[in-house]
């Protein structure tokens, strides 16, 4: 039996080890279509600079969970509480991402008013749009180099209008569509008649980023208090759990169970709701390519 049990652990943990880096047997492979929402969750996953697949991303989630929840349960004796830890583990790759994701995207718009202004800078100096874009993509701001390299490769294996248009599906945000829109413009129009649109758009760019920038400044104290209040006591509580056996007792009883639910329950929706309060509306995007 111990062979056996030896036989089966072993096993699982070369699966395991194969989902983690993604190498697993080939027969296991199933030769399917990915889903719609799989491709929309590895966009999600590419878009924050997480170089794995979903599957790889959920199962080393739920494996830090279970670590996390092992650990508290060996160290509290608290099962209630090792559930929430390990909720709170598994749940903490995909903010952390989240947050990494959103700070990407703010990066490369906060490089547009400067990319803007390189862009008309060298329309006035004469060079033609596409030499102008080349150029973003040399010496441009670093954020959005890589996306107008790109635009170099395409552009010598397509035509120059659709290059410009797969990286408007990369950069894949309202206020790159429509700067895109009026460089598209610029190709059939010629260059001097959008040069006046592109410093309009630079200026109100820049002032719709400081007021960005102004409303999260406002908002860093609530949301760190929000935090701060929802996961403190539950870290107070594993603290009197380890030290005070009758804490430990308690909480490890089904009234400690509903205490702690109704609690982690309380601390979930307010943070849901904070974040559903401070949230800044995001503007639609009309023109995107897909949308025509």
């Amino acid at each position: 039996m111990r062979l056996v049990a030896g036989l089966g652990a072993g096993i699982f943990v070369y699966l395991a080890l194969g989902v983690f880096v993604g190498i697993t047997p080939e027969r296991l492979h199933r030769k399917k279509a990915p889903r719609r929402g799989d491709a929309r969750w590895q966009e999600w996953l590419n878009q924050a600079g997480v170089p794995v697949s979903p599957m790889q991303f959920v199962a080393v989630s739920m494996l830090s969970g279970i670590v996390m929840a092992g650990i508290v349960l060996a160290v509290t004796r608290v099962p209630s509480l090792a559930v929430v830890a390990g909720g709170v583990t598994m749940a903490s790759p995909r903010a952390l991402f989240a947050r990494r994701r959103r700070d990407r995207q703010r990066a490369r718009l906060d490089a547009w008013p400067d990319a803007l202004r390189d862009v008309i800078t060298h329309l006035r100096a004469s060079m033609s749009v596409h030499a102008s874009l080349v150029e973003l993509g040399r010496s441009g701001p670093l954020p959005l180099r890589p996306y107008f390299a790109r635009y170099t490769g395409l552009a010598s294996a397509l035509d120059q209008q659709s290059a410009l248009e797969v990286i408007r599906e990369d950069l894949a945000d309202p206020l790159s569509d429509r700067i895109i829109e009026v460089l598209l413009l610029a190709f059939d129009q010629g260059a001097t008649v959008v040069v006046d649109i592109l410093s309009d758009l630079a200026e109100a760019a820049s002032q719709d980023l400081r007021l960005v920038d102004d409303i999260d400044t406002a908002q860093l104290e609530t949301r760190l208090e929000a935090r701060g209040a929802s996961l403190l006591p539950f870290a107070v509580l594993a603290l009197l759990c380890i030290t005070s056996p009758g804490y430990q007792e308690f909480y490890a009883s089904p009234a400690g169970w509903v205490v702690v639910t109704f609690g982690g329950v309380m601390s979930i929706v307010g943070l849901l709701t904070i974040s559903r309060l401070g949230q800044i509306p995001t503007e639609q995007r009309i023109l995107a390519g897909n949308s025509a």
